[in-house]
């Protein structure tokens, strides 16, 4: 299970997710990550998801429907508090949470692609029998 790449970028984005989760805890940043009232089950949910995942790896294909749907998740705030970068506002913790739903978004393609390949893989050594 961890012995494969997918399984440590999945890890890196429970970390980073939980990054997240503790900034949108913190009381100062409050008032203005938590704008948008859907958001903060979409932080809550993208660590939970990730941990699943994880634990998903005899499933490949399931893994990979998971991992899909998790991109679009971190996709959502990436877009939204963007959307707010745009329209003017300079706060510090926007910029975070944009770049870490970024590389969250980057560590998530790199997941699925291993996936995938992996599943190709199984499917190969299959028709060889």
């Amino acid at each position: 299970m961890i012995q494969r790449i997918q399984s440590l970028y999945l890890l890196l984005v429970i970390l980073f997710s939980s990054v997240l989760v503790y900034l949108f805890l913190q009381p100062e940043n409050e008032s203005i990550l938590s704008s948008i009232y859907w958001l903060d089950l979409i932080f809550y949910t993208i660590p939970l998801l990730s941990f699943v995942c994880v634990f998903l790896y005899g499933k490949r294909k399931v893994q990979a429907v998971v991992c899909l749907i998790l991109i679009l998740f971190s996709l959502i705030p990436l877009i939204s508090y963007g959307q707010k970068v745009y329209n003017g506002s300079s706060d510090m913790i926007l910029y975070i949470v944009i770049g870490i739903s970024l590389l969250e978004s980057i560590l998530l393609l790199l997941a699925r692609r291993a996936i995938l390949k992996d599943e190709k893989l199984v499917r190969s050594i299959d028709r060889i029998r």
